[in-house]
């Protein structure tokens, strides 16, 4: 058996294997991992691989039993899990290098080697696996390996594979040397660029495109640029390029690519932000004390829930309306499912059907049980066991053998969480604790499995060490710095004298140095006509910086100036750029004008047609007095900003949550009685928070919290007070009423109808920041709510309005009002005032009947406005609107 060995060998090289176009039998390109499972398996040592959170959670339960006094103790104390990372990576880099784990007289050293023999033993890592093999190697039978060829030199090699490839060489295993040699012609760029990577003197640049930096402002233009010259040669050259990727991800480039007709390359970064992966660490987020309805609504929102997408999508919408858990309208969603779902069995007997229903709204409901746990006192072992189990579950069950990487992604991670939390050796673990364990067992991510390479000559890896032959051409892909990092010196210089006393071997600064940098010449050395390096300016919003080569190559780069530097720019103005020997086309397109904002609208038939029978609210209603356009658009024709479901912000639900209060403690008749009012609105408060204003009860909240508890039973009684004070009988609440005045279809929902003897009144609830909008609207004799609100309230009979604000315990009503308690002038009444919308919407409704609507936010609209009407365009009336992108009054000009 024969293999090649690299230490960037694991995952995808080029070549993919040494028989070329024959292919290869018995022999393989591997990294460190292939090779150490490929030795494992001839000596009989594989075992399963432990994922790296199990043995973080082991680590931990090793380091808590070394006891006290350790120099990790005060680190410890605050974040156990955090500490055990960094320890343990001290400790595998440590038996890598031959240490075995005995104390060696240094008080660090000494600290690692009592928690190596406390508790019990360490799951083996890859470091541990070494160790292992080279104590196994020669003394084990059963080696089959013949021959091993080293992609890079034998020095580049850390001590400690350096120690493996020892035992191999001493077992009779042939190692045969690897050095990049120069590919390319001495003549050329790159074989110059070349030359001065081995350390010889560096000659002059002279243009000739063997050897191009591609220069962009964005790496979009990069790709454009990158596409092009790729699309520029022929077949058979797409055959002999390989694309060094370093970010590991190829996405922007495949999409110029397929564009252009041409494979993609189907690289992608691992990522633990793919949908099915947030399954496990919401499914804990739902569970804590306080309740965050937003985890729930994330969990729902998923592309693929972990419940029905019917139910999910019905019980976001109610979290939305009421973020809470156990109010009227959650209970009747689940009611709604159930009936949903005993509708579409095809059980024909209805005791089982019923039975197979319940049990399955049983299952889906264990998903939206939230605020089971307090944060501040953590979770059992046994109930965090239970969810990831429950995880686990899903995703076996949604996979159904298809073998989705996703799903098997999310049941293995659950798997691993439940194995570390039992290796941590406690019986509650703390919210932080869990969350640093679902962030390992995630951390590794997956990849896009829609991304996926295609057939076709171009090759892409992603580390230049897997170019380990000769390649035509080589287009080093987001050739920016700061490249891969030294890592920084653990151990002081006494205490490495003391590892080398005892025969552990680690590797310097210097040595990874060394070893980094010739990995980047190497690269370089492969390519055998021609290697492109593009660079963008910028990577998303942040500025990038040059790569080391690009530092190593400085001098060179900067005396050949544009002979070597190519700007990706160029392709927008010349219509055939010339880059590395390719000339790059580029056909010129009609530049067409963007539509230019328009005040006046035509409206065909259709749109007409659906007036037919309209119920105007006060909603409505304003919005038409502002902008004719933006009601006719959202009103009428129902046209929406695309928008996420979200959970309201914190003035609108404590403004929900006063309302539904009020619309329970002032039920029809007399007033309550002011006694006890304020202790009655506090237990309502307290009731209807977790149910339907759950968000409140964040630590973020937690002032305006406070506060609320005080103001909201405060502004109920003085509420109450007011009622009994004027005489006031309480009609109803959250009361529905349709009514037509003047020909005028209306429609509201009263917060609060009251009378006083025969005469109603209507009062509004408002919880707001600010009185002064309120009280400028009944003065200016703009407060269309409380006209239409009037009007409709009680067949007949004109009742006057008032708002009544909860913050403030303020009640505004027009001077004379029976609900007036402060003197607001104002210049008309509230039926003057509705007799004025009346006949604005009729001057409105005759400009629509011809065809023409208005956009009242572009300038030369006011040339355009009916003279008679009664309310004036708004100082800024589109800055509520969300279709500005329609009327075009938000877009420069070109």
């Amino acid at each position: 058996m024969q293999l090649f060995f690299g230490m960037a060998a694991d995952g995808r090289t080029f070549p993919d294997h040494p028989g070329g176009g024959a292919g290869a039998l018995d022999c393989a390109v591997v990294g460190p991992a292939g090779l150490v499972d490929a030795l494992e398996a001839q000596l009989g040592l594989l075992g399963p691989p432990v994922p790296k959170a199990i043995r973080i959670a082991a680590y931990v339960a090793k380091l808590r039993a070394a006891g006290d006094s350790r120099f990790w103790s005060a680190s410890f104390s605050k974040d156990p899990w955090s500490t055990a990372v960094q320890l343990l990576g001290w400790r595998d880099t440590l038996a890598a290098g031959g240490w075995t784990g005995a104390a060696l007289g240094s008080v660090r050293l000494d600290d690692l080697a009592a928690a190596e023999s406390a508790g019990a033993p360490m799951p083996a890592g890859l470091a541990d696996r070494l160790a292992a093999l080279v104590t196994a190697v020669g003394v084990r039978p059963g080696l089959r390996l013949k021959k091993l060829r080293l992609l890079e030199p034998r020095a580049r090699f850390a001590p400690a594979w350096g120690r493996l490839l020892d035992a191999l060489q001493g077992a009779g295993v042939v190692l045969e040397d690897g050095v990049a040699e120069p590919a390319a012609g001495p003549s050329t760029d790159l074989g110059r660029v070349q030359a001065t990577l081995r350390g010889e003197p560096s000659e002059a640049l002279v243009g000739d495109g063997s050897f191009t930096l591609v220069e962009a402002d964005t790496a979009l233009m990069a790709a454009e640029a990158v596409a092009d010259w790729l699309a520029a040669g022929d077949q058979a050259s797409l055959a002999g390029t390989v694309v060094l990727a370093p970010d590991g991800d190829t996405a922007l480039l495949d999409h110029a690519l397929a564009a252009r007709g041409l494979p993609a390359l189907g690289l992608s970064k691992p990522s633990p932000w793919r949908g099915a992966l947030q399954v496990l660490p919401l499914a804990f987020a739902v569970a804590w004390r306080p309740f965050d309805p937003k985890a729930l609504l994330n969990l729902l929102m998923l592309p693929r829930p972990p419940i029905g997408r019917f139910a999910a999508g019905r019980l976001a919408r109610v979290l939305v309306a009421e973020p809470g858990l156990g109010g009227p309208a959650w209970l009747q969603a689940w009611k709604d499912i159930a009936a949903t779902l005993l509708e579409r069995e095809d059980e024909p007997d209805p005791a089982a059907a019923a039975r197979k229903v319940a049990r399955q709204v049983e299952q889906w409901r264990a998903w939206t049980q939230g605020g089971q746990f307090g944060r501040a006192e953590g979770m059992s072992v046994a109930n965090a066991r239970q969810i990831a189990g429950r995880v686990a579950a899903w995703a076996v069950a949604t996979d159904a053998g298809r073998g989705d990487a996703l799903f098997l992604a999310v049941g293995a991670a659950a798997g691993a969480f439940v194995r570390a939390i039992d290796a941590l050796e406690l019986e509650v673990l703390p919210a932080l604790l869990i969350e640093r364990v679902l962030a390992e067992v995630l951390a590794e991510g997956v990849a896009n499995p829609g991304h996926a390479a295609e057939a076709g000559g171009l090759r892409a890896i992603h580390t230049p060490g897997a170019l380990w032959a000769p390649a035509l051409r080589l287009v080093w892909w987001s050739f920016v710095g700061p490249g891969e990092k030294v890592a920084p010196t653990t151990w002081s210089r006494a205490e490495q004298a003391v590892l080398a006393a005892a025969g552990v071997g680690l590797e310097s600064a210097p040595e990874a140095a060394a070893r980094i940098s010739g990995g980047y010449a190497d690269a370089v050395l492969r390519a055998g006509e021609q290697a492109l390096f593009v660079r963008p300016a910028l990577s998303g919003a942040d500025e990038t910086v040059a790569h080391p080569l690009e530092h190593q190559l400085h001098l060179m780069i900067e005396q050949a100036g544009e002979l070597v530097r190519w700007r990706a720019e160029r392709l927008l103005a010349e219509p055939a750029a010339q880059l590395a020997q390719r000339v790059l086309p580029r056909a010129a397109v009609d530049i067409m004008d963007a539509p230019a904002p328009r005040a006046r609208w035509r409206v065909p038939a259709a749109g007409l047609a659906r007036l037919a029978n309209r119920r105007e609210s006060a909603t409505t209603l304003g919005r038409l007095l502002n902008c004719q356009l933006s009601w006719f658009a959202q009103d009428v024709l129902r046209l929406r900003a695309g928008r996420f479901a979200e959970i309201p912000e914190a003035n609108q639900l404590f403004g929900n949550l006063a309302h539904e209060i009020a619309n329970r403690l002032l039920p029809p008749g007399p007033p309550p009685a002011v006694a006890d009012i304020r202790s009655r609105a506090t237990a309502l408060f307290e009731e209807l928070l977790p149910r339907m204003a759950a968000p409140l009860q964040q630590p973020e909240f937690a002032g305006e919290l406070a506060a609320a508890r005080e103001r909201v039973p405060a502004a109920l009684e003085a509420l109450v007070r007011t009622l009994h004070a004027r005489g006031l009988e309480v009609v109803g609440a959250e009361l529905d009423r349709e009514g037509e005045v003047g020909g005028l279809a209306l429609q509201g929902r009263l917060d609060l109808l009251v009378r006083q003897g025969a005469t109603p009144a209507v009062i509004d609830l408002k919880w707001t920041r600010s009185a002064r909008r309120y009280r400028e609207e009944i003065a200016e004799g703009r407060a269309v709510q409380l006209a239409v609100y009037g009007a409709i309230a009680e067949p007949g009979t004109a009742a006057t309005g008032a708002y009544y604000l909860l913050r403030q315990r303020r009640l505004f009503a027009p001077r004379g009002s029976l609900l007036a308690e402060e003197d607001i002038e104002a210049v008309r009444r509230l039926d003057e005032t509705l007799h004025g919308v009346i006949d604005d919407v009729a001057l409105w409704r005759s400009q629509l009947d011809g065809g023409n609507l208005l956009a009242t936010g572009v300038g030369e609209a006011a040339d355009h406005r009916p003279a008679e009407l009664m309310f004036e365009a708004s100082k800024e009336p589109c800055r509520f609107c969300d279709l500005t992108g329609l009327c075009r009054v938000g877009v420069e000009a070109l």
